[in-house]
């Protein structure tokens, strides 16, 4: 016999996994079925998302392992190279920056990199 906790869980699964399916609002969906929206919040968070396994389940699958190849010598860098700063921005655009670079400067060509002003 299932217990109160068990079929209480299985019910707001369904309902969270209704509404996930549904496209609408939580406020939408909740008006609907005459539940809190706050109520389709808080168990869609205690249930996680609709993929994700409890953390006591098994992995579904092995995990897979890439070849790695070993090289016997690491190539050579120019010493004014690593000791270079390398800033990637979000939409991909480098900077490198030499020691003793000016970081205010810096700032302000981030700042205008991503649109904004320093």
């Amino acid at each position: 016999m299932a217990t109160r906790t068990t079929r209480t869980e299985r019910r707001w699964r369904r309902v969270v996994d209704e509404w996930r399916q549904s496209g609408l609002s939580a406020r939408e969906f909740a008006k609907g079925r005459g539940i809190s929206a706050g109520m389709i919040y808080a168990w869609s968070s205690r249930l996680g998302k609709p993929d994700t396994p409890s953390p006591a389940a098994p992995p579904t699958t092995a995990p897979k392992f890439l070849p790695v190849t070993l090289i016997e010598e690491a190539p050579t860098v120019s010493p004014e190279r690593s000791a270079m700063l390398e800033v990637v921005l979000p939409r991909g655009e480098v900077i490198r920056v030499s020691p003793g670079a000016d970081l205010t400067q810096l700032g302000r060509v981030v700042a205008a990199l991503r649109g904004g002003a320093a």
